[in-house]
C-alpha cells in the first residue's frame, strides 16, 4: 500500500511541464510544450496555428470540438455545457444585480462589469482586444483594412461599420450596420429601446450603455454645473459648452471678411467638418460664379450668411450702413448666394437674375 502510494506520488511529480520559460502548464505529446505555446496536435486548417480540439483535427474556430446543440447554431459549445455563449453556455456573470451575460476570464464577471483583460493605457477601463493588451480605441484588436481608416474591424470581417464591416441591417435597401444582437439598424428598430416610464412608450434607441435615450437622460451628460444636456462625442460637454466636433474651416483659422479672426469655435455639422456658415461658403465656391438662380430662391434669407459678417460680425437683425438687409445667423439654406447678386439684393430684380 505504501509502495503504491509512493509510486503514485513519484509519477505525479515527474509529470512533464511546458519547457517554455515561466510556463507551468503540462506539456503535450513529444513537443515538450503546452497547447498555448505550440505543443500537441495543431489545427489542420491551412495557415492556422491553434491547437486542435478534443479528438478532432481542427480548432474551435474552424469547426473542431463539441458544437452548440441549439437548432441551426454552428458555434462551439462552451465549457462543460452543451451550448455556445450566445445561447447560454459557459459561466455567466456574477454581478449582484443579475446580469445574464457570459463571464470572462477568472473574474466571474462579463466585460461590461469589469471581467476579462482590461486596456493597459493608464486610466482606461475598457476591455483589451487581441494580443496587444489595448482596447479598440487605443489601437487594440484587428483594424479596418480600408486605406486611411484606423477604426477597429467589426466581427469576423475586415472592415469597420462605416466601411461595410460587421452585420448589416436586413431592411430592404438599407446598408447600415445592424445594432447589437438584432438584425436591424437603430433607424429601423434595431438595438435596445428607451425604458422611459417602464418601456414601451418612447421608441428611440438607448444611448451610451444606459437604458434611456438622450432626451430621457441616457448617455453622458454635460459636466458643466447646472447643465442637463447630453455630452457630445468623446468630449465631456454639450455643444453650447464646447463639446463635440468644432469647425475645421481652412486649418481652423477663420477668414471671414479677409481678416484672421482666430479659431472658429462653432459646432461642426455632418461629415464635412464645417459649421453651417462655412459649409455654405465652401458650397458657393464649388458652384462657381456663372450659376443662374431660380426666382423661387430669391428671398430675404439669401443674405443671412454674408450680411451677418458685413457689419463687423454683428449678429442681430437690422440694416447695415451699405443698405444690406441683416438677417440673424442661423442654418439658412442658400446663404452663400449673395455673391451672385453683386453684394446687393437690389440687383436680384434686374433681368430676373
Amino acid at each position: 500500500m505504501t509502495t503504491a502510494t509512493s509510486e503514485s506520488h513519484h509519477g505525479a511529480t515527474n509529470a512533464k511541464k511546458c519547457s517554455f520559460f515561466g510556463c507551468s502548464k503540462g506539456a503535450r505529446g513529444a513537443t515538450g510544450l503546452c497547447i498555448g505555446h505550440g505543443g500537441g496536435q495543431r489545427c489542420q486548417k491551412q495557415g492556422c496555428n491553434k491547437g486542435s480540439e478534443s479528438r478532432t483535427a481542427y480548432c474551435k474556430s474552424h469547426g473542431g470540438g463539441r458544437r452548440c446543440e441549439h437548432l441551426g447554431c454552428t458555434k462551439s459549445a462552451e465549457g462543460k455545457t452543451e451550448l455556445c455563449i450566445a445561447h447560454g453556455g459557459g459561466r455567466r456573470c456574477g454581478f449582484p444585480d443579475g446580469c445574464t451575460k457570459a463571464a470572462r476570464g477568472k473574474s466571474g464577471l462579463c466585460i461590461r462589469h469589469g471581467g476579462g483583460k482590461r486596456c493597459n493605457v493608464n486610466g482606461c477601463t475598457r476591455s483589451a482586444e487581441g494580443q496587444a493588451g489595448l482596447c479598440i480605441s487605443h489601437g487594440g484588436g484587428r483594424r479596418c483594412q480600408q486605406e486611411g481608416c484606423a477604426k477597429g474591424a467589426q466581427g469576423s470581417t475586415k472592415y469597420c461599420k462605416a466601411h461595410g464591416g460587421g452585420k448589416r441591417c436586413v431592411f430592404a435597401g438599407c446598408t447600415k450596420g445592424a445594432e447589437g444582437s438584432t438584425p436591424l439598424c437603430k433607424g429601423h428598430g434595431g438595438g435596445k429601446r428607451c425604458s422611459y416610464d417602464g418601456g414601451g412608450i418612447c421608441p428611440k434607441s438607448v444611448h451610451g450603455g444606459t437604458n434611456f435615450c438622450v432626451a430621457h437622460g441616457g448617455g453622458k451628460r454635460c459636466v458643466v454645473p447646472g447643465c442637463t444636456k447630453s455630452a457630445r462625442g468623446r468630449t465631456d460637454c454639450c455643444v453650447r459648452h464646447g463639446g463635440g466636433k468644432r469647425c475645421k474651416f481652412e486649418r481652423k483659422r477663420c477668414s471671414w471678411g479677409g481678416e484672421e479672426m482666430g479659431k472658429c469655435e462653432k459646432f461642426a455639422r455632418g461629415k464635412s467638418g464645417l459649421c453651417a456658415a462655412h459649409a455654405s461658403l465652401v458650397q458657393e465656391r464649388e458652384m462657381g460664379k456663372g450659376v443662374l438662380v431660380p426666382l423661387s430662391m430669391k428671398s430675404s434669407a439669401v443674405g443671412s450668411t454674408y450680411s451677418s459678417f458685413s457689419n463687423g460680425g454683428k449678429r442681430d437683425g437690422g440694416t447695415s450702413s451699405d443698405g444690406l438687409m441683416m438677417v440673424p445667423e442661423g442654418r439658412v439654406h442658400g446663404g452663400g448666394l449673395m455673391s451672385l447678386f453683386g453684394g446687393n439684393l437690389k440687383n436680384a430684380a434686374i433681368d430676373g437674375v
